[in-house]
């Protein structure tokens, strides 16, 4: 459950901190550092949410 929590709570702050940077971003930013924010803000969030589902089973 401990694990379960950790994961949790690391993968949803690295989809919000990665999701924030890639939005706030200035327009000079270069493409691939754009995708690359906005590919680690979605494997935070499917973490986050993977490990929420555990979380509600029981882990």
């Amino acid at each position: 459950m401990k694990t379960c929590a950790t994961v949790f709570t690391i993968g949803w702050g690295a989809a919000l901190a990665f999701g924030w940077i890639a939005l706030a971003a200035p327009a000079s930013e270069s493409a691939g550092m754009q995708t690359l924010n906005m590919m680690l803000a979605a494997l935070g969030a499917g973490a986050g949410m993977w490990s929420w589902l555990r979380i509600r089973r029981g882990c």
